[in-house]
C-alpha cells in the first residue's frame, strides 16, 4: 500500500470549519462539563478510524473534512448521550453518508446530518426524551465532568414549549437562555451567541457559502414573521426562531456544506429557501420540534436538480 495514507489530506477550507466550531466546542464545556470535550475527540477519532479503513484500501490521505463531519456531529448530540449512540452515528455518517458514495467530494447528503438523523430515528428516547441542565454560575462547569444528574432528567426544549403554546420568551429569556446559552440543549448549540461568533468567522473568511448563509436565515425569519403576523399557530416571531433551537448553527456550518449544497449561484438561492420553508412547515405542524435536520437532507436531495434547472435557464 502506498505511504501517503499517513496522516491528514491537508484541507485549508476545512481547517477553518473546525477553527470556527470552536467557540461551540468551549461552550459545550463551560455549559455542560468535560464530558463534552471527551464526546468531541472520541468523534474524532472514531470518525478517522472509520475513513482511514477506506482510505487504505483506495491508497488515499484520511481527509480532514471527516474531522468537521466527527465535530458538527458531536456538538448536535445531547450532553449526557450513552456512547454507543455517539460512536454509531459517526460511524454511519462516515461509512454509509461519505465512503458509500466514493469519498469526500462525492457524497449527496451532509454526512454529520444524515448521521444524526440516524440515530434520531434509532435512538429516540436517548436523543429527545432527556435533557442536560445547563451549570450555573459564572464558572459554569469548568470544575465538572458533567452536569447530568445521577437520575434522568425529563425536561422539554423552549422549541417544544413554544409549540405548545406553553413557553413565549421575553427579553430577559431571549439573552440569557437563547442568545447566552443556559438552556437545556444540545451539547454546542445552545448558545446562539457562540454560533454567531463562529459564523461571522465563516462569513468573513468567506469559509462558508454568503449566499447560503444569508439566504436561509432571511428566508426562515420572513417566513415565521409573517405567519405571526397572521396569527398561525404555533409559529413564533422571527427573533426566537431565529436563535432558538440550533437554527444558526444549521444555516451556518450544515446548509454550507460544499459537496452537497447547490453550486450554482441561483441554484442556491432556491435551495436555501427550499430549506428555510422546510424547516417552518416541519417544526411547527409536525411532531418533530427540529425540522432543520430533516430540511437539510430534503435539500440535499434535491440540489442536483435545482443546479441543472438553473443551468437549463442559462441563469448559472
Amino acid at each position: 500500500m502506498p505511504g501517503g495514507i499517513k496522516g491528514l489530506r491537508k484541507q485549508p477550507l476545512m481547517r477553518r470549519m473546525l477553527i470556527a466550531t470552536l467557540p461551540c466546542v468551549a461552550g459545550g464545556v463551560y455549559y455542560f462539563g468535560w464530558r463534552s470535550l471527551a464526546m468531541v475527540a472520541a468523534a474524532c477519532g472514531v470518525g478517522y478510524l472509520a475513513e482511514w479503513l477506506f482510505c487504505r484500501l483506495r491508497g488515499e490521505r484520511v481527509s480532514e473534512a471527516v474531522l468537521v463531519t466527527a465535530v458538527l456531529f458531536a456538538l448536535v448530540m445531547p450532553p449526557a448521550v450513552p456512547w454507543h449512540v455517539l460512536v454509531i452515528g459517526v460511524v454511519f455518517a462516515v461509512v454509509f453518508a461519505k465512503e458509500a458514495f466514493g469519498g469526500f467530494g462525492r457524497n449527496v447528503f451532509n454526512p454529520a446530518v444524515s448521521g444524526r438523523a440516524f440515530v434520531y430515528v434509532c435512538f429516540p428516547v436517548a436523543m429527545t426524551a432527556t435533557w442536560t441542565p445547563a451549570a450555573r454560575g459564572p464558572w459554569g462547569a469548568l470544575g465538572r465532568w458533567t452536569t447530568a444528574a445521577a437520575d434522568t432528567v425529563t425536561s422539554a426544549t423552549p422549541m417544544a414549549l413554544m409549540k405548545a403554546g406553553a413557553y413565549t420568551p421575553d427579553a430577559a429569556d431571549l439573552w440569557n437562555r437563547l442568545f447566552l446559552g443556559r438552556i437545556d440543549g444540545t451539547m454546542g448549540v445552545t448558545s446562539a451567541g457562540l454560533i454567531l461568533l463562529g459564523g461571522i468567522y465563516l462569513f468573513w473568511t468567506k469559509t462558508a457559502n454568503r449566499t447560503l448563509m444569508v439566504t436561509t436565515v432571511a428566508v426562515y425569519a420572513a417566513l415565521n414573521q409573517g405567519l405571526h403576523w397572521l396569527g398561525v399557530q404555533p409559529v413564533p416571531d422571527a427573533l426566537p426562531a431565529v436563535l432558538g433551537g440550533g437554527f444558526l448553527f444549521g444555516a451556518f456550518y450544515m446548509v454550507t456544506d460544499p459537496v452537497s449544497s447547490a453550486k450554482t449561484t441561483w441554484g442556491r438561492i432556491f435551495y436555501a429557501s427550499l430549506i428555510a420553508a422546510c424547516t417552518v412547515v416541519i417544526r411547527n405542524f409536525s411532531i418533530f420540534n427540529g425540522g432543520l435536520m430533516f430540511s437539510i437532507l430534503i435539500g440535499n436531495m434535491f440540489a442536483p436538480i435545482i443546479d441543472h434547472a438553473v443551468r437549463a435557464r442559462g441563469q448559472a
